[in-house]
């Protein structure tokens, strides 16, 4: 009698066990970190691979280019309403855009014709026609995209992993100018998860100015251990 009540407690506490596992159809989401401009945050100077050398080449450009794409790039929606201090902590300045004017933009893929600058050994737009990815990146500790996504406010945007992917989605809708027709703009970039990561292990973080890296930890894949009963 008691072998049987022990077997059944058994039985119930893997049933609620296997409950609250993770169903990997589920779609889990990936939080996203708003920080300061890219090239004034630290946590971009000091996570970034090659964040010296993009700095330092867009450094060199002249001022006068500097004003030239600024009145374009102040047209997209993460520059309509830039957060302050007390709203981000991650904000360093009182005036976020003091930094900004004397500093420099991250560069984009349209501004690539009028940069001086040779970026050829930056990996950075590698993908042809696909203007939103700044870079991809896959070596033996991580995985990691950065997509520009001026043109979205980060509530806007979204990540998540489902069914060992992981997907990034922008979506805004507005007005036309006339008021008689519905603006849309969205993106969907999906990738699969390295082999054992999970979305834990996932992070996502965007830049005032627009730079959204998102980057998945690799780790050593999990094996099943075989339980057998002992009689």
């Amino acid at each position: 009698m008691l072998f049987r009540v022990i077997a059944a407690l058994f039985a119930v506490s893997g049933h609620l066990a296997s409950e609250t596992e993770t169903d990997p159809t589920m779609a889990e989401r990936v939080p996203t970190t708003v920080r300061d401009f890219f090239f004034e945050d630290p946590h971009f100077k000091s996570s970034w691979d090659q964040f010296d050398k993009v700095r330092d080449a867009m450094f060199k450009e002249s001022r006068d280019l500097f004003k030239e794409m600024d009145k374009d790039f102040r047209q997209t929606r993460c520059m309509q309403q830039l957060p302050n201090k007390a709203d981000n902590p991650a904000i360093q300045s009182d005036n976020p855009m003091e930094k900004y004017e004397q500093g420099w933009m991250f560069p984009r893929k349209w501004m690539m014709p009028a940069i001086k600058s040779d970026f050829g050994d930056m990996e950075l737009f590698k993908h042809g026609h696909d203007h939103d990815v700044i870079r991809f990146k896959d070596d033996k500790d991580k995985m990691e995209v950065s997509l520009d996504t001026a043109h979205y406010k980060p509530e806007e945007l979204h990540v998540q992993v489902k069914n060992n992917m992981l997907v990034i989605e922008g979506s805004h809708e507005e007005k036309s100018e006339d008021g008689k027709h519905n603006v849309t703009r969205r993106f969907t970039r999906s990738y699969t998860l390295p082999q054992g990561t999970r979305a834990e292990d996932v992070t996502s973080n965007l830049s005032t100015d627009g730079v959204l890296v998102v980057k998945a930890l690799k780790k050593e894949p999990t094996e099943d251990v075989e339980v057998k009963q002992i009689k």
